[in-house]
């Protein structure tokens, strides 16, 4: 029997627990199947025995991925992790947490059975172990190359990893873009997942979220996404699906922050500012600051506070301006005879010679002088 000593403490990541650890295992049987549509991921759980195994149809476990950093995810887009850290991590969670886990490396022939241990090199300190045992005849011929087997995982701890991972749900309800898919349902709502898999709750995010695996930048331990990225692409999403109550529920909140108007159908546009307008009356202008609404107050408008998302798409629907263009027009017909009289100089001024020019301007000053009477 060989011993493999990790240089890693027992107490790794301490925020990780069952859900985390377990995540990792199922992320690796993803990755193998992404790159290999034979590698068929297994799965599954004994509720008596308190087992999980998972696993694939013809992977393997070299022994040098048991060194940190070696991993032949790096330059594939497909893959979840790219870290060469994942399982070695989940292992030392599991034990610390009273788990076992057991690697069945059928195509190798070899079972590796990791336990914590005092370590002499390192002054009685707890690290992972990996005991790995050549087995040259198995029992029987198994249908897959590798299989983990986590024990001693109650009901309780599998009903909060099934929550944790899409791939064991049922009926869950997705919106499909080319970045990912929007969750619909209360339960998703804030939930953040990459490739299936949870990664973090934002609580200010409104709708639920799975990213594929190459379009946002996962923190190393897998703990939390960039949150521009999820604001970004959240809202390259909601584009893409063209739907317009998505849309519209998304403008004021979180997902909808960088929408950006020209991303949005025409109708769709006109409807927001239909709705704009039938609310707050055609006087009303949308602002995103105090600065424009001060402005426009004193102009003689109604402005209304709205976000920099919706106020884009509302000016820049063709119903809008064609009613703003109708209000102009009424405005300028409501001003005095000689500010209109004056207006219409100016434009044909240019037109006119010097002896056309001074008579017109007799006649504002006769309009101007009758108006002040």
């Amino acid at each position: 029997m060989r011993k493999y000593e990790l240089s890693i403490s027992a107490d790794y990541v301490p925020e990780w627990g069952v859900e985390e650890a377990v995540r990792e295992f199922f992320q690796n049987s993803i990755d193998e199947e992404a790159r290999d549509g034979s590698n068929k991921m297994f799965f599954g759980y004994d509720e008596e025995s308190q087992i999980i195994r998972i696993g694939n149809k013809h992977s393997d476990l070299d022994i040098k991925t048991l060194l940190f950093g070696v991993t032949s995810k790096n330059t594939d887009e497909r893959m979840i992790g790219s870290h060469g850290e994942g399982y070695k991590i989940a292992t030392t969670v599991l034990l610390r947490m009273g788990k076992t886990v057991v690697f069945q490396n059928y195509c190798r022939k070899e079972v590796w059975r990791p336990r914590l241990v005092n370590s002499r090199r390192y002054g009685g300190v707890m690290v992972p172990t990996f005991f790995v045992e050549d087995v040259p005849i198995w029992g029987s011929v198994p249908e897959h190359s590798l299989i983990i087997e986590i024990g001693g995982i109650t009901p309780e701890e599998y009903k909060g990893i099934q929550a944790s991972n899409l791939h064991l749900q049922e009926d869950v309800c997705r919106r499909e873009t080319s970045r990912g898919a929007i969750l619909e349902g209360e339960e998703y709502k804030g939930r953040i997942f990459v490739g299936g898999l949870f990664i973090c709750e934002e609580s200010r995010l409104d709708i639920g979220i799975d990213f594929k695996p190459n379009v946002v930048r996962l923190e190393r331990d897998r703990s939390m996404v960039n949150s521009f990225d999820v604001q970004w692409y959240a809202a390259r999403m909601i584009e893409e699906l063209k739907d317009a109550e998505v849309i519209k529920n998304s403008l004021e909140n979180y997902s909808g922050t960088y929408i950006e108007y020209y991303s949005v159908p025409e109708e769709i546009r006109d409807e927001i500012a239909e709705e704009f307008i039938n609310k707050h009356g055609v006087r009303a202008v949308p602002v995103a600051s105090q600065t424009d609404m001060e402005d426009l107050k004193r102009k003689g408008y109604n402005p209304v506070i709205v976000s920099e998302a919706k106020r884009d798409i509302i000016l820049n629907s063709d119903l809008f301006e064609d009613i703003r263009e109708g209000q102009e027009k009424e405005r300028e017909g409501q001003k005095p005879l000689a500010e209109r009289f004056c207006k219409f100089i100016e434009r044909i001024e240019n037109r006119l010679n010097e002896d056309e020019v001074a008579e017109i301007y007799g006649f504002y000053d006769e309009i101007s002088d009758w108006e002040e009477d």
